[in-house]
């Protein structure tokens, strides 16, 4: 407010005190519009926030999907034992090639064309496997985003026993 209005104003309200009460009340009473402003503003807001909740979900979904197929063949193929070796020596140890075998086949399977498998690490104790699952998405696809490469990996070791490992 300008020093010449703050005058005027003042002027108003000592000589008309009722005029500039309802003057003061007609400009801050009308309020015609505000609903469409917070429309305008909020809609946009809630519909990003309902987009970005929906594609984490499905992102999320998808990834543990490849997780749990990644696990299965790490444990699958943690089940290859060298059983020559176990016969002669009572001691479970990977036999390689069947495990890689079994792992990257199972992998096969259940990818779907949306996951590669980036390495498969077999020792005598252990099956490690490391893909990149192709996670699609819905809502980022506005924004040209189609989809998102994220790692899984899976681990397993063979293991032996009626109620106690070992025995």
């Amino acid at each position: 407010m300008s020093c010449q209005q703050k005058t005027s104003w003042m002027l108003l309200s000592r000589v008309h005190p009722e005029r500039s009460r309802r003057v003061w009340r007609r400009a801050h009473s009308d309020e015609r519009g505000q609903y469409l402003v917070q429309t305008v503003i909020l809609l946009p807001m809630m519909m990003i926030l309902v987009g970005l909740v929906l594609d984490g979900g499905w992102m999320y979904w998808q990834y543990r999907r490849a997780e749990i197929a990644v696990n299965a063949a790490a444990q699958a193929a943690s089940h290859a034992i060298d059983e020559e070796y176990f016969r002669e020596t009572n001691q479970v140890r990977l036999d390689p090639g069947l495990a890689y075998d079994t792992a990257s086949g199972l992998v096969a399977m259940n990818r779907q064309g949306r996951m590669a498998v980036t390495g498969l690490y077999v020792s005598d104790h252990l099956v490690v496997v490391d893909a990149y699952a192709d996670v699609q998405t819905i809502f980022f696809r506005l924004a040209g985003i189609s989809s998102l490469p994220m790692r899984v990996e899976g681990r397993a070791y063979p293991a032996f026993g009626i109620r106690q490992e070992g025995q």
